[in-house]
């Protein structure tokens, strides 16, 4: 390329002008191009010096626009703050305070001023210091918020409860560069929450101890409706045994009687059989009157059956006084005084008692009593307890069935056992077996309180009652009682 046409390339470059218009100016003269490019390059720096002052303008605006929002922003964030009811905090990560509102200094009794540089060993014990600054560490360590309601003591020696929220900072890195914290005294509400849990405690303690009441009451309602029956049940036993008694006297003595007064007329009978012979020859026509009513009456197997008539007749009379005397011994008027019992003479008599029920429904009842010492009890409750047990054991036997009533000497006291071969009981349901009124029986069958009145009778003898069942293979209720009970029953 010759120098001619470098020097318009440069020019072209320069000006910004076309080939043909440099091609012009270089015609004319070395001189006047160089003038020409001259001013042309002063107006394009002109004009682009002018754009500069207008971007460089539109910045310093929008410079001062930021500068603004953002002072707006800091009087805002500033005012928010120093009114929340909060104590608001920043630490660096030395644990020196970089920022506080006036809240937290005012905790302090100290100007903001004179809380910043500062760190918590400034102004807390030392204990508790320490702790603040754990819970920094962990906060930073494990880079997420830390909440809380603590117990705090103010420089001054107060002792309060603050609610604390303790968040780590981070700069654009995301390098950690201290916390945040806010927290504000919740004492009024911890207190208040600790007298709502205290009253919640008396409430329940109040209506455990209203249902534990209530409970007794039930109870002590079924054991003296329980007593007042079996009181009742006493005194109309001695009434029918009273009214038996006479009439079953005068029967038996009567039966004696004609028991040895029949013995003498069968022997006058046979004198007048002796003296039929002679007769015959006086009186032949009585003789015949006699043969003829002695064949019509069936005489020799009359007398012959007569004896064995009054035998079962008395052993009848005898079985009817058994029963008389087992309805005493069953409902003992002595029930409010303690005696000295025979607790197997209770058994067989109670048992005596229910036999009727166990035939009407098919269930044998099988007595094992081995030798047991003499019980100072209360007899007739004891009765009513083996009554409650054989009872509800027939009644939870199939036809066929067998109950078993066992009793043995047991370390000093006694032990009775009455098994049945029923359904067996429901574990769901075992732990409610003593409760009042519960039962398992159709209604207007049970009443549910013979359990419970068991259970009441033998804990006031100071002795234990269990119970062993396997669903479907029957239950077996074990009785252990102290050879003498040391207080009254509680009903």
């Amino acid at each position: 390329m010759s120098r001619y046409h470098e020097i318009e390339a440069a020019i072209e470059q320069v000006t910004g002008m076309g080939r043909i218009e440099v091609s012009v100016l270089l015609s004319a003269g070395f001189t006047a191009l160089l003038a020409a490019a001259l001013v042309v390059y002063t107006l394009r720096l002109t004009r682009s010096q002018r754009r500069l002052r207008l971007k460089l303008e539109e910045q310093l605006f929008e410079l001062k626009t930021t500068e603004l929002a953002l002072r707006e922003s800091e009087v805002f964030y500033h005012s928010l703050v120093e009114s929340l009811p909060q104590s608001i905090l920043r630490k660096d990560l030395n644990g020196r305070f970089t920022f506080c509102n006036s809240n937290f200094s005012r905790e302090l009794g100290r100007t903001p001023q004179e809380v910043l540089g500062q760190d918590d060993y400034s102004f807390f014990p030392p204990e508790l210091a320490e702790k603040y600054r754990l819970d920094d560490a962990r906060v930073i360590e494990e880079r997420k918020p830390f909440e809380a309601v603590e117990e705090h003591s103010t420089p001054g020696g107060r002792v309060i409860y603050v609610h604390i929220m303790k968040t780590p900072l981070f700069d654009r890195e995301g390098d950690a560069i201290g916390i945040q914290g806010i927290f504000s005294d919740v004492t009024e509400r911890k207190q208040a929450e600790e007298q709502l849990q205290a009253q919640n405690l008396l409430l329940r303690e109040m209506a455990e101890s209203e249902r534990q009441a209530h409970e007794a009451l039930k109870e002590t309602q079924s054991r003296l409706v329980q007593s007042e029956k079996l009181a009742g049940l006493g005194q109309m036993v001695a009434g029918v045994a009273h009214e038996i008694n006479n009439p079953l006297s005068f029967v038996s003595n009567n039966v004696a009687v004609l028991q040895r007064d029949l013995a003498e007329l069968l022997d006058v009978l046979d004198l007048y059989r002796q003296g039929e012979g002679p007769l015959a020859e006086c009186r032949p026509d009585l003789v015949d009157e006699i043969r003829a009513r002695r064949e019509s009456l069936d005489l020799e197997y009359t007398v012959g059956n007569l004896p064995r008539l009054l035998e079962r007749t008395r052993d009848g009379l005898g079985r009817i006084q058994q029963i008389v005397r087992d309805l005493r011994v069953f409902a003992r008027l002595d029930e409010g005084t303690l005696n000295e019992v025979d607790l197997n003479e209770g058994i067989s008599s109670t048992i005596t008692i229910v036999q009727g029920h166990a035939r009407k429904k098919h269930v044998r009842i099988d007595k094992d009593l081995g030798e047991l010492p003499p019980l100072t009890c209360f007899g007739a409750k004891l009765n009513q307890v083996v009554m409650n047990l054989v009872m509800n054991a027939i009644d939870a036997c199939p036809e066929g069935g067998a109950v078993t009533v066992r009793t043995r000497a047991d370390e000093g006291g006694v032990r009775l056992d009455v098994v049945d071969t029923g359904c067996g009981i429901d574990p769901a349901i075992r732990e409610r077996i003593f409760d009042p009124f519960f039962t398992t029986k159709p209604v207007g069958v049970g009443t549910g309180l013979g359990l419970s009145i068991s259970y009441g009778i033998v804990q006031d003898h100071g002795g234990t009652i269990e119970v062993d069942s396997t669903p479907g293979q029957g239950s077996r209720f074990t009785v252990r009682l102290p050879p003498k009970v040391a207080l009254a029953p509680a009903s």
